[in-house]
């Protein structure tokens, strides 16, 4: 007991020592005054000081060298070489040290002050007698090579034709590396070629052979017979980057066929370069279409892979060239395999990656491969950080440093949010060596024209009663936040729920409550249909984002006897296609009727009309079902038609959705360069809500912004799982669907801050108008009167009920009360 005594009391003097010689900096904001570079290292000095890593020499003789560091949380082990503070020579496995460009991480900071504590001579240089090449991860990745005290002039005469004075390979001997090795081991057995440099050579020679290979054999870019389809010649593009890159994301627009590409480079990477396996990554509705359509094309089986665990198990081992599994099923996989291969990874829609702490993008960095293709016709959606997660998939050195991308591109306020972005261009002509990206009006002469149309629909009275309602709510929260700089989690959710509810209600009263039934868009629609169906014999989508409006339709239809296809989440996916069969074939199916549940994976070109009836927090959303008939193979003109309710949060969305589209524009499209959100005052999200309900500065007391622990703790160093804080909360891109559950039509709010006088009076004015407008109808009169009238069935009595927020407002009303009666006497 008393040596687990010392021992604690050891650790802590520790941590005080450290603690005094590390000054302590912001995990947000730079230092004025310091630099990037500068303020990176010193926050691995505090992650290193503050995590006490276990610390083991390799060899306890050395007092310096090489060490083995755990961290005791994860239990991540990595290798550190350690040749003096600052040395050019110094290393760690981890992945933060091959990518900060740094020099250092927190391991070797950790170490350091490990030797400091046990008062051991730290120099600035120890170099070993021995020879070695390694990869240096400091700036640009490059090969040199370090000569020792050994045989220095023989190894000196010998690097001179293969290294530059500065001891960097030279590109031009990559390819003759191996008679350099051969040299090098005759000189001095004790010569070293760390595996991370060879491996570094291996792919730049085998990058070199690919391209020479696929540049004199298809100088053209011809295809001809790879595939049983004919090939455009973007596509056949497409096809030869992918096999030239080895590791690459093909990102065009939707509907320009992405599948059919990535199936084109397995096949010609199986004819050159010998691939025998390929693992196909995608959601759990697309399984079965990558099945069909490579069975299509090639004339090769496909094996879906499912079932249980033993089963799915079985199947990874089965000599299939092509397999399929779900991103959930690998998710659960790799958890009990710890690890997949491939030759080739295909992963299909990755923007299911672009958080990189989720499990699933963990788990796809547990799949080996030596090629790897990436889908995404969105791979930024909302934010360049979501760019950069999908990138590590493909190469974790294109986009440089995190830290260095979001000094780059993110304009910030005084108080440290995000209020746009700039130098997107730059970041556009980096991703370029990974990325291929074309848009469709890019290949227009293939692709028939669209015209895009958004109709403004009036909201009723009871509508637009329960939209203010809702409204007004939100108003009280985000005054609540103006003013104290904070939300509960409980706030936090009411804030959504009451912005999703204020989009149901914008297409029908009936998805809140399933009894009431006020709407207009129903009507609208039909108009559209009846004098679309009496002009043409085409076919139509309807999208509703709410599976209880797209109920609605389905009624009307079945009412008007008109057929239709339709889609929800609750239709299995082996259904899916049927669904997609019967109104491609039945000329009497004039209709498929879908929520976003088919956003992805459905091929209607057959329909040349479709109609939005609500808009998605995301334009990437709205990008995917408008391309489930604007793309290959659709022939005739496309019409899409965007229902919005006037004066609505669907219409302040329509500003919102053309930022995100800007952003997404000025980094894979070339557009404007620098996009800046209208408020520099607000963060994204609580800044988007604002103009939602309509605050304006005037009305609300500002705070000064504050930054919590957790929020701190986003922004710290790269642990060794690899981490990337996505630094920014915003609205969800996608709500769930609403099924059986029933949201209230009004949410009490809960306790707020001290209401202004110029609130006080517009709810006031709002109360009076809502009474107004009710007892304006006797039908609605009568309804109110009801809802406030209680019958004891036992003892017949009537009573008047009257909802109320809690017991405190009732005994401050009745406080109130109180006082007016008694200054009446």
């Amino acid at each position: 007991m008393a040596k687990k005594t010392t021992t604690s009391k050891t650790k802590t003097t520790r941590k005080k020592n450290i603690k005094k010689s590390v000054p302590k900096v912001s995990q947000l904001l730079r230092p004025e005054k310091m630099s990037l570079e500068e303020w990176q290292v010193l926050l691995r000095k505090q992650a290193a000081q503050r995590e006490l890593l276990d610390i083991v020499p390799v060899n306890r003789k050395q007092a310096l060298g090489d060490f083995n560091v755990r961290n005791p949380q994860t239990d991540y082990l990595y290798k550190v070489a350690f040749r003096g503070i600052g040395s050019a020579w110094n290393y760690c496995s981890c992945p933060d040290f091959k990518t900060n460009q740094l020099g250092t991480c927190k391991h070797i900071e950790a170490v350091q002050l490990h030797l400091e504590n046990k008062r051991k001579r730290v120099p600035n240089e120890l170099v070993p007698p021995y020879t070695s090449v390694y990869l240096s991860y400091k700036g640009e990745r490059d090969v040199r090579i370090r000569i020792g005290s050994d045989n220095k002039e023989a190894f000196t005469r010998l690097a001179a034709p293969y290294f530059s004075a500065q001891g960097v390979l030279k590109e031009d001997k990559y390819e003759q590396f191996s008679d350099f090795l051969q040299q090098a081991q005759q000189i001095d057995d004790t010569f070293r070629c760390y595996n991370d440099a060879l491996e570094f050579i291996i792919e730049k020679r085998e990058t070199l052979r690919r391209i020479r290979l696929l540049n004199n054999k298809y100088a053209e870019g011809k295809l001809s017979g790879l595939l049983r389809t004919r090939l455009y010649p973007y596509q056949e593009e497409g096809i030869l980057y992918a096999a030239r890159k080895g590791r690459s994301i093909i990102a065009d627009e939707m509907g320009l066929g992405k599948t059919i590409q990535a199936i084109g480079a397995a096949e010609l990477m199986r004819k050159e370069f010998n691939i025998s396996s390929v693992l196909i990554l995608c959601p759990t509705s697309l399984k079965y279409q990558w099945k069909k359509e490579i069975e299509k094309f090639t004339g090769d089986t496909a094996l879906v892979i499912e079932g249980n665990h033993l089963k799915r198990r079985e199947q990874y081992n089965r000599d299939v060239f092509y397999k399929i599994v779900s991103y959930q099923s690998a998710n659960n996989d790799i958890k009990i395999l710890k690890s997949l291969y491939a030759d080739l990874l295909i992963m299909d829609e990755a923007q299911r990656l672009k958080n990189w702490n989720t499990q699933i993008a963990k788990a796809a960095r547990h799949i080996r491969s030596q090629y790897t293709i990436v889908l995404s016709g969105t791979p930024l959606e909302n934010k360049i950080e979501e760019l950069y997660s999908i990138a590590q998939f493909v190469n974790p050195y294109c986009l440089g440093p995190y830290y260095k991308l979001i000094d780059k591109c993110l304009v910030r306020s005084e108080t440290g949010k995000t209020i746009g972005y700039q130098n997107l261009n730059e970041v556009g002509d980096s991703i370029r060596n990974i990325l291929i990206r074309r848009r469709k009006r890019d290949v227009n002469i293939q692709l028939p024209s669209r015209l895009d149309k958004i109709l403004f629909v009036p909201m009723t009275e009871e509508q637009r009663g329960m939209h203010e309602e809702f409204k007004l709510n939100v108003a009280q929260l985000i005054y609540k936040w103006q003013k104290m700089r904070f939300l509960s989690e409980s706030d936090r959710k009411r804030l959504l729920l009451l912005l999703s509810q204020m989009r149901m209600v914008c297409d029908s009263t009936y998805i809140l409550d399933q009894k009431t039934r006020f709407d207009t868009k129903i009507d609208e629609l039909m108009n559209v249909l009846d004098e679309f169906f009496e002009e043409t014999d085409e076919k139509v989508v309807i999208f509703s984002q709410w599976e209880r409006m797209t109920r609605l339709v389905a009624a009307e239809l079945d009412e008007k006897g008109i057929q239709y296809e339709y889609l929800h989440g609750g239709v299995p996916s082996e259904k899916r296609k049927t669904l997609m069969d019967n109104f491609t074939e039945n000329p009497d199916s004039r209709v498929f009727i879908s929520t976003d549940a088919g956003s992805t994976g459905l091929n209607l070109q057959i329909a040349s009309l479709i109609i939005n009836l609500d808009l998605p927090w995301n334009p990437a959303v709205l990008e995917q079902r408008i391309a489930r008939i604007h793309r290959m193979g659709q022939k005739n003109n496309v019409q899409v038609i965007n229902f919005v309710s006037a004066d609505s949060i669907e219409e302040q969305m329509l500003t919102k959705l053309n930022f995100k589209s800007s952003m997404f524009e000025g980094i894979l499209d070339g557009g404007s360069d620098s996009i800046f959100l209208e408020d520099s005052k607000f963060d994204k999200l609580m800044q988007t809500v604002q103009e939602f309900a309509a605050i304006g500065d005037e009305t609300v007391e500002t705070a000064t912004s504050t930054v919590s622990v957790n929020e701190m703790e986003k922004f710290n160093v790269a642990e060794e799982k690899n981490e990337i804080p996505l630094s920014e909360t915003m609205i969800p891109d996608v709500e769930p669907e609403i099924q059986d559950e029933s949201p209230k039509t009004s949410v009490s709010p809960t306790a707020s801050p001290e209401i202004s006088p110029e609130q006080l009076v517009s709810q006031s004015i709002h109360l009076f108008g809502a009474f107004a407008r009710t007892l304006s109808s006797p039908e609605a009169t009568e309804k109110l009167v009801d809802s406030l009238m209680e019958t004891d069935n036992e003892t017949g009595r009537t009573s008047l009920k009257i909802p109320v927020p809690d017991r405190d407002t009732v005994v401050s009303v009745m406080g109130a009360i109180g006082k007016l009666l008694g200054g009446m006497k």
